[in-house]
C-alpha cells in the first residue's frame, strides 16, 4: 500500500487467497470442530483483514516474519529513597535487561506472579510509557517507529474497561469504524459487515442491541464488556495487537473463547502479546510462546509446549494432569515462599542460554530466532504508517458531535438531572419573590439583589454535578488517544459544541421562570449573561477534571474555588472595602462580571424609586445610587459579558492543553 491508496483498496488486495479464491463478507457455515477452526473462518471472512496466507503470498512462501523485538529492554522509575537518612531520588528498575521478540502468526504470553513486571513490559513493547525511563531498543518488522507510527501500528487494549455506558454494543463498535476510516471511505453495508463479524468474534452478535450500562442502567456484564473492548480494537485491524489481561472478569468458557479469536488472529498474520494472569489448562494449550516473568527477570522465553520439560531439567518436574501455568506461577511467586524456589538458579540457567542439566534434548529451547527472522522478507509495507488514519479532523469531529450529543440526550447525570434541578430551582425562586411587584420601592432593592447573586453564584455553583461524567469521559479519552482514534483538538472541540445548545436551554428555562415571576429587569441581557456563566463554570469543571485523579477530589476543589469567588464577587464585601491582598482574586473571580453584569442590567434603567411611607428620604435615591454604593458605577454589560466568555475558552484552551501534554493515555 502506498500513501496515495484509500484503505479499501488495500484490504481488496488483501482478500486475494494464494490459490485466487476471493473471501466475502458472506456469513460462514457452522462448524462444530475446533473452535480456533471456526473463529479463523470467521476472521478470513471479514473483509480487510489481513490473512496470513496472503501474507505468505507476498513473502515467498515465508510464514513467520519477525513483528516485534526488543533487545535488552529495562524500564525503570524515580523513586524517593527511603533509607534513614537518605534524600532525593533513586531508580529502581521494574524490568531488568531482557531480550524477546514476537512473530507474526503466534500469540506470545507475558505470565508472572502479580508486581512481576508484566503490564509496564507490556506497556513498553506498546510504547505507552511516559514517565518511566525504557532502556535498550524496540522494533516493529526491523523499524524504529515513532509515537505516532505506534498507534497506526499496535493496537492496546488496557485491564480496565472505558466505555460510556448509554451506547448499545452495536452503537460503540460503529464508532470505533468511524473513528478509523471515517466517512468516505466505507459504505455503510460495508461498516455492517465489519461490525457483524467482530460481534461473531467475541461472541456477543445476541447482544448487539444492549446498552453497555453505567449507574442508572443494567448492561453488559464484566465479561461482555471485556469482550467488547476487544472487539473495539478488533475492528481497526491492527498489525500488533498487545492485550493487558484480555480474560479478566470472563469464566472460562468465555476466557477459551477470547483465547481462541486471538489465536486465530495470529495465525492470520497478526502479532498477539497478551498478559495471561491464571489460565486454565485448555486456554495455556493455545499459546505459542511463552514469557515468563518474576521480580521484573526472564526466566523462560521460548515454545509454551518446551516450558515444562525445561523446568523438568531444572529439577522442578510440573505433576502429572496439573495445570503448567498454575505449577509455574506458584514455582516463581515470592510472596509465599512455600512453593517458591531459588529464582537466582532460574535466572542465571536462562542468563545461560540453557541449562548443563538440561542435555542436548533442551538445548535449543530458548534459540533466539531474530537473526533469522531479519533475514527474512518483510511482509509489512511501511508505507501504511505514513498514511495514518483513513479519516481526518474534520471527520473526527462530526463522530465526536454526534457522540456527545447523544451521550448528553441519553446520560440523565449529564443534562436531564441538572435541567430538573435548575428549572426547580429557578421556579422556587421565581416564586419566593412573586411579591416584589414592579413598582422598585427602596423595600425591594436588597431582595432584587439577593436574587441577583443567588443566581450568579448557586446556580452557577451547581456545575460541580457534571464532574463525575467528566471523569468517566476523560477515562475512554485516555484510551481513545492512546490507540490514536483522534486528536486533542477534536476532542475538546466538539465537547464545547455539544455542551453549548444544553447550556442554553438550561439557561433558558431558568431565565424564563425567574425574570417574569420575579418582575426582573432585561430579559435578553439575563438570558445571555447566565448562558455565558454556566458555559464558563462548565469549562472550569472540565479543566479541573481533567486536573484531578478523582472526582472527589475534583468536586471538593470546585466547592473551594467557586466559594472563594462568591466571597470577593462584591455581595458580600464591595469592591472598595475588599483587602487589598485579595483584590486581585476579585478581578480574577467570573462571578464578579457576571453579578456585576445582573447589577447593571436591573439597577441601570431605573431613574427614581418611590419615597417610603411617611414621606422618609430613600436609601437610595436611583438604580445609578445602588451601582455606586456597590462600586460598580463603571459597569459595562456588554464588556462584562465578554470577559465571562473570555475566561470560558480560557478554561476550555487549558483543559486542551492538560489533555495533551498529560493524558497521552501512556503511563
Amino acid at each position: 500500500m502506498t500513501a496515495s491508496k484509500t484503505v479499501p483498496e488495500e484490504m481488496e488486495e488483501e482478500l486475494n487467497a494464494p490459490d485466487g479464491a476471493q473471501y466475502t463478507a458472506e456469513e460462514p457455515e457452522e462448524d462444530a470442530g475446533d473452535p480456533g477452526v471456526r473463529t479463523v473462518e470467521l476472521i478470513e471472512s471479514a473483509p480487510g483483514v489481513r490473512t496470513a496466507s496472503a501474507d505468505c503470498e507476498r513473502g515467498k512462501g515465508i510464514t513467520h516474519p519477525l513483528g516485534c523485538e526488543w533487545v535488552d529492554l529495562s524500564v525503570s522509575v524515580r523513586v524517593k529513597k527511603r533509607n534513614k537518612g537518605e534524600r532525593g531520588v533513586t531508580m529502581k528498575q521494574l524490568v531488568r535487561p531482557t531480550s524477546g521478540y514476537a512473530q507474526s502468526g503466534d500469540l506470545l504470553a507475558v505470565m508472572g506472579p502479580s508486581g512481576s513486571g508484566k503490564t509496564t513490559l507490556l506497556d513498553a513493547i506498546a510504547g505507552r510509557m511516559k514517565s518511566a525511563a525504557v532502556g535498550g531498543s524496540i522494533t516493529f518488522d526491523g523499524s524504529v517507529l515513532t509515537d505516532s507510527q505506534h498507534q497506526a501500528f499496535v493496537s492496546y487494549v488496557a485491564q480496565e474497561d472505558s466505555l460510556l455506558g448509554v451506547f448499545t454494543v452495536s452503537e460503540t463498535l460503529r464508532m470505533a469504524l468511524r473513528f478509523r476510516y471515517g466517512y468516505n471511505m466505507k459504505s455503510e453495508a460495508e461498516l455492517k459487515s465489519l461490525e457483524s463479524h467482530a460481534l461473531k468474534l467475541v461472541g456477543l452478535t445476541s447482544a448487539a442491541g444492549t446498552k453497555v450500562g453505567d449507574i442508572f442502567r443494567k448492561g453488559l456484564s464484566g465479561g461482555q464488556k471485556r469482550r467488547l473492548s476487544l472487539a473495539v480494537e478488533l475492528v481497526k485491524a491492527p498489525k500488533v495487537m498487545v492485550l493487558d489481561e484480555p480474560t479478566s472478569g470472563l469464566d472460562s468458557a468465555s476466557a477459551f473463547g477470547i483465547m481462541s479469536s486471538l489465536t486465530a488472529l495470529a495465525k492470520l498474520g497478526h502479532t498477539v502479546i497478551a498478559t495471561i494472569h491464571q489460565p486454565s489448562s485448555d486456554v495455556w494449550t493455545l499459546f505459542d510462546k511463552l514469557l515468563l516473568l518474576s521480580e521484573g527477570r526472564t526466566l523462560f522465553f521460548g515454545e509454551s509446549r518446551a516450558a515444562v520439560g525445561y523446568f523438568g531439567a531444572l529439577g522442578h518436574q510440573c505433576p502429572e494432569l496439573s495445570n503448567p501455568a498454575d505449577f509455574f506461577l506458584a514455582l516463581i511467586n515470592t510472596d509465599f515462599p512455600l512453593h517458591a524456589c531459588d529464582l537466582g538458579y532460574l535466572q542465571r540457567a536462562y542468563g545461560k542460554g540453557a541449562p548443563a542439566a538440561a542435555g542436548s534434548a533442551y538445548a535449543g529451547l530458548l534459540p533466539h530466532e531474530v537473526a533469522l527472522a531479519k533475514r527474512q522478507k518483510k511482509h509489512v509495507d511501511l508505507d501504511v504508517l505514513h498514511a495514518g488514519k483513513a479519516c481526518g479532523f474534520l471527520a473526527d469531529c462530526v463522530t465526536l458531535s454526534k457522540r456527545n450529543l447523544l451521550n448528553n440526550l441519553r446520560n440523565p447525570g449529564i443534562f436531564w438531572v441538572r435541567f430538573a434541578m435548575y428549572t426547580m430551582l429557578s421556579l422556587m425562586i421565581g416564586l419566593m419573590y412573586l411579591e416584589l411587584g414592579d413598582d422598585f420601592s427602596p423595600s425591594s432593592v436588597l431582595s432584587r439583589i439577593n436574587i441577583l447573586f443567588f443566581v450568579a453564584a448557586f446556580l452557577v455553583f451547581m456545575s460541580v454535578a457534571v464532574l463525575p461524567f467528566f471523569i468517566i469521559e476523560r477515562a475512554t479519552f485516555l484510551r481513545e488517544r492512546g490507540n490514536g482514534s483522534y486528536s486533542v483538538g477534536a476532542f475538546v472541540l466538539s465537547n464545547v459544541s455539544m455542551a453549548l445548545p444544553g447550556i442554553f436551554v438550561i439557561a433558558l428555562a431558568s431565565t424564563a421562570l425567574i425574570v417574569p415571576l420575579a418582575k426582573l429587569n432585561g430579559f435578553g441581557i439575563y438570558l445571555a449573561a447566565l448562558t455565558a456563566a454556566l458555559f464558563t463554570a462548565e469549562g472550569f469543571m472540565s479543566l479541573t477534571g481533567a486536573l484531578v485523579p478523582h472526582y472527589i477530589i475534583g468536586i471538593a476543589l470546585g466547592a473551594g474555588v467557586f466559594g472563594f469567588f462568591m466571597l470577593v464577587e462584591g455581595f458580600f464585601i464591595v469592591k472598595d472595602d475588599i483587602p487589598p491582598w485579595f483584590i486581585w482574586v476579585h478581578y480574577l473571580a467570573f462571578h464578579t462580571y457576571i453579578f456585576r453584569a445582573f447589577m447593571a442590567n436591573e439597577f441601570e434603567p431605573i431613574a427614581s424609586f418611590d419615597e417610603l411611607p411617611g414621606g422618609a428620604p430613600a436609601q437610595f435615591s436611583s438604580g445609578r445610587a445602588v451601582l455606586e454604593f456597590y462600586s460598580m458605577a463603571d459597569v459595562a454589560i456588554g464588556r462584562d459579558i465578554g470577559i465571562v466568555v473570555a475566561f470560558g475558552f480560557f478554561f476550555y484552551a487549558m483543559y486542551a492543553v492538560v489533555l495533551q501534554l498529560f493524558h497521552t493515555g501512556k503511563r
